[in-house]
């Protein structure tokens, strides 16, 4: 395959088995790319782990922020990854339509002629989820949605146990409909296991979610 290729890096399951299956694929990926709003607070996705997480992948990551009016901001930023880093495909974690809408980063790229690659796109979400499992990834909840999840899901691994307890919740059980979110510990393609260290949950009307410190070391 060999085509030159970044990954959208959100640092949660999804991205990281999308980014495990276009290596299966022989995908040449040379960068990990965060679309972000102004000064981002990704309370799922803590940006201190997804900095642990790029230091054990050891590829350049790019944070592009993303203003109003959204399309165009995507489109332009789309097209600056085209042209400035030479990247011919972007790889994504998507796995269905979310609101019976088309899939935003293909509508997004067409402007620049970007090719996408979905890897995930349409799968069983059992299948997915198993691959997990059976590949060695270690992922932990960082965000739980009321009223599906109480507080104790936060931290939680995924395993076959929260696998079966996802499944008598009325929930697509990837969360793809934002029912949850997750961070990755480990992956067959990390130099090592990320330590997570203290943190604390916090939670408010809507949800409950991991809470760490940013630190400057």
């Amino acid at each position: 395959m060999n085509k030159t290729a970044a990954v959208l890096w959100t640092g949660g399951k999804d991205c990281a088995l999308a980014f495990f299956k276009a290596q299966q694929r022989e995908y040449s990926i040379t960068h990990l790319i965060t679309f972000a709003p102004e000064n981002p607070d990704f309370k799922a996705h803590n940006l201190s782990l997804i900095q642990q997480q790029v230091n054990e992948i050891e590829l350049p990551h790019i944070i592009l922020t993303i203003k109003k009016p959204i399309k165009e901001s995507y489109e332009n930023a789309i097209s600056l990854l085209k042209t400035k880093y030479k990247i011919e495909t972007l790889i994504t974690g998507d796995i269905d339509e979310i609101e019976n809408q088309s899939n935003w980063i293909e509508k997004c790229s067409e402007k620049s002629g970007m090719q996408v690659y979905n890897p995930l796109w349409k799968k069983n979400r059992t299948e997915l989820l198993s691959t997990l499992l059976n590949k060695k990834f270690e992922v932990i909840f960082s965000l739980v949605k009321k009223p599906f999840f109480s507080q104790d899901w936060v931290g939680k691994t995924i395993d076959s146990t929260t696998i079966n307890n996802l499944k008598e919740l009325n929930i697509d059980i990837c969360g793809e409909n934002g029912e949850y979110h997750t961070m990755v510990l480990n992956a067959p393609f990390f130099k090592r296991k990320i330590n997570i260290g203290l943190y604390s949950i916090k939670e408010n009307e809507h949800y409950s979610y991991l809470h760490k410190q940013l630190t400057t070391s």
